[in-house]
């Protein structure tokens, strides 16, 4: 079975020229129903969930100022992530941003698996399954990247962000096109060397 985590970990380590910045992994047992994700997930998002109670890593090559960063949203955790997401889009005034209404749905049927430093996080989409993009600021400065489709799936996300070792882009609409991630897109090719 295949551990995304330890094998970005075990990249890393055969790397001298990437520097972990900060790490926090604190591995458990647990046998998780996984009613949330009615598309279904793979054995090896299972064994994820299961067997990490957190997975935070950051690293950084210097030569480039490339980075990664990923931080999993354990299991038991993300429908009170959902609820603060949901929080959030209840308490805002109405006529704050365009499209408004569609942004507020979108929210209730997301759940944040992976989370960004600055409030942001990839979402499970309970209506189709799909990854989407939440800019935590989507109600203070329009919707811009908030809903960019990341990936088809959680197993698809995994699979292909984990081929640039969980890279963190800035603009992720330079790295995706209409089905998610994208490795021929020209701003991974950097990190492919990788």
């Amino acid at each position: 079975m295949k551990d995304y985590f330890e094998e970005l970990v075990n990249k890393i380590h055969k790397r001298n020229d990437i520097i972990i910045v900060d790490k926090c992994i604190l591995k458990h047992q647990m046998d998780y129903s996984f009613d949330l994700f009615e598309y279904g997930i793979s054995d090896e998002v299972k064994y994820l969930y299961n067997n990490y109670k957190k997975f935070h890593f950051v690293w950084k090559e210097d030569a480039e100022r490339i980075q990664g960063f990923i931080e999993l949203v354990p299991y038991e955790e993300i429908l009170d992530k959902h609820r603060e997401i949901n929080e959030i889009a209840n308490s805002v005034e109405a006529g704050c941003i365009e499209e408004q209404e569609i942004v507020i749905n979108d929210l209730k049927n997301w759940y944040p698996i992976f989370r960004f430093p600055n409030g942001d996080a990839f979402c499970y989409d309970k209506r189709n399954g799909k990854i989407a993009f939440w800019e935590h600021e989507v109600f203070d400065t329009g919707i811009n990247l908030n809903g960019l489709i990341i990936a088809e799936s959680i197993d698809y996300l995994l699979e292909n962000w984990s081929k640039v070792l969980f890279v963190d882009i800035y603009d992720w609409y330079e790295g995706v096109n209409e089905s998610g991630i994208d490795l021929s897109k020209q701003i991974y090719s950097r990190f492919l060397r990788l």
